[in-house]
């Protein structure tokens, strides 16, 4: 450990509470938590417990309602997130907030910007030094780069360099792992070490326990808004976390999932799976980002009641691919068929109306609106049949969003506006309105992203229940575990192709990560993996 407990604490939060007056929502009790130099501090609890809450009123986003906060043995309060980022104190939300028709070093240096003659920006200098913190702690983050065509998972290693740009003593990430391959999660864990030995204090907000294990010092437990435990890495036990968090015996990270879907199947249900009817299907489709292929004769079928996993770490194709598959952006060659229709017209509005429902990987920007009411996003996909002359009819409104409340457990007031609720809430209430359609063919991508393991398995026993019911399932996932334990065949994707489609006993993870890592000598020709 590289703090010491008798060491006084760099922050200290006393009693902090808040309430949100709108839904009557205590969303911390008398929290109270300590921060110390050098040490890696994890703050668990299921979704709703007040994680982030606590955290975006130490980082100024959030004013206490009664409660002090303490850095370095002065009492002081935040009423904006310049006062903390002041008082070296700086958080990076689960999901970063960027310019993204600018370029990376253009987000990264706002308000800092380095100044040359006549208070110009010095461009040079701002990209030089962007350039240099990236290479200390090798991240691979261009800061030429348009942030529009990063992949998630650099989105966050990039908020990580603005952070370190304002040299913060205390960095708060919110589910930094959240978008990143195991590859990226250990190159982030070792910064995050560096970091530390530094004598620089981390806070990790996260689900993941055995990521806890695995580079926290010290790990705080939320329920119902309170700290209820801390505890020592060296004097705890995943199972003694589970039972704090929730109050009962849990399984955790790596036994969440469903039964794996080899399991769910009898024998002999690959020849079933054959005779099922193609729901959506790509024929050789390619995307060029001028003369590079960013995916390249992708072929792919999708047939009723099957789930077809898609994997590989995402900077290979897969956000490029959710792209292509939810009409937001056009292939340059190939094709694209929904039930019997060879689609044309690209657009998510189109593939909608075409039966395709899509819960996506940014759910803030893309999944919802994050200013608008519960209630505005729930019936966003059904305004026009819940209205009778341009009027809602109120007895059919009342009926839908009960159900939807009732189904998929939204505890959350119909008139809060959707940016107060916790991210597994707001994951909720996408889901809900996306079933909510009927639709044929669903596209999960990362549907798991910043859930609880009780959330996860909610959103894994819906996931199997729609392709029990006949539904066309994609999901689109760079957790390994997550694809192995809900595809029928997993995809796995190797710089903008398939290298290969496993079925049967060659769904394993070492079969997986030989694939998505290109480790195979060849490419795997999907065709000739098995035969549809």
């Amino acid at each position: 450990m590289t703090a010491k407990a008798s060491e006084p604490p760099i922050v200290e939060l006393t009693n902090i509470t808040k309430c949100f007056p709108e839904n009557n929502v205590w969303a911390n009790r008398e929290v109270s938590f300590a921060i110390r130099a050098g040490e890696i501090h994890a703050l668990v609890g299921e979704n709703g417990a007040g994680k982030s809450t606590t955290m975006h009123i130490l980082s100024g986003a959030l004013v206490p309602d009664s409660g002090s906060i303490r850095v370095r043995g002065v009492n002081t309060r935040f009423e904006h997130p310049r006062d903390a980022i002041e008082a070296g104190i700086f958080m990076i939300h689960q999901h970063p907030q960027f310019v993204r028709e600018l370029r990376v070093w253009e987000n990264l240096m706002l308000g800092i910007e380095p100044r040359g003659s006549f208070g110009l920006i010095n461009r040079g200098e701002a990209v030089d030094r962007i350039t240099e913190l990236a290479t200390r702690y090798r991240m691979p983050i261009n800061p030429k780069h348009q942030v529009e065509l990063l992949a998630s998972s650099q989105l966050h290693l990039a908020a990580i360099l603005g952070a370190l740009l304002r040299d913060p003593q205390v960095l708060i990430l919110d589910e930094p792992t959240a978008p990143c391959s195991d590859h990226e999660v250990e190159l982030l864990f070792g910064l995050l070490r560096s970091l530390a030995a530094q004598g620089r204090a981390l806070v990790l907000i996260t689900h993941k326990l055995r990521e806890v294990f695995a580079i926290a010092d010290r790990v705080t437990v939320m329920r119902h808004g309170a700290a209820v435990a801390e505890r020592l890495i060296e004097d705890t036990t995943i199972e003694d976390l589970s039972n704090l968090m929730i109050g009962e015996d849990a399984q955790t990270d790596g036994e969440d999932l469903p039964p794996t879907a080899a399991e769910s199947r009898e024998s002999g249900s690959e020849t079933i799976e054959a005779e099922r009817s193609p729901l959506f299907a790509l024929q050789n489709v390619s995307l060029y980002e001028g003369h590079f292929p960013l995916l390249r004769d992708v072929s792919l079928t999708v047939r009723a009641g099957s789930i077809v996993g898609i994997t590989g770490i995402r900077e290979n194709g897969l956000e490029y691919l959710e792209e292509v598959i939810s009409g937001s952006a056009i292939p340059d060659s190939g094709e694209i068929i929904i039930g019997d229709k060879h689609i044309s017209d690209f657009s998510p509005r189109r593939f909608r109306q075409h039966g395709i429902a899509y819960v996506p990987t940014d759910r803030l920007i893309r999944g919802a609106s994050m200013d608008s009411s519960v209630q505005d996003n729930l019936i966003l996909l059904r305004r026009k049949r819940l209205q009778r002359g341009g009027v809602f009819d109120r007895k059919s409104l009342d009926g839908f969003l009960g159900e939807l409340k009732h189904q998929f457990r939204i505890t959350a007031s119909l008139q809060q506006p959707l940016r107060r609720l916790s991210g597994g809430n707001i994951q909720k209430v996408i889901l809900s309105r996306e079933l909510s359609t009927g639709a044929q063919v669903v596209i999960f991508s990362e549907p798991s992203w910043g859930l609880d393991f009780r959330s996860k398995q909610f959103v894994y026993r819906e996931i199997r229940r729609l392709r029990e019911g006949g539904t066309a399932i994609i999901l689109i996932s760079a957790d390994i575990d997550e694809i192995l334990g809900l595809s029928d065949e997993i995809a796995v994707m190797f710089k903008g192709s398939i290298a290969a489609v496993l079925r049967g006993d060659a769904r394993t993870r070492d079969k997986v990560a030989e694939y998505m890592l290109g480790l195979e000598h060849k490419l795997a020709d999907p065709l000739e993996e098995a035969p549809v």
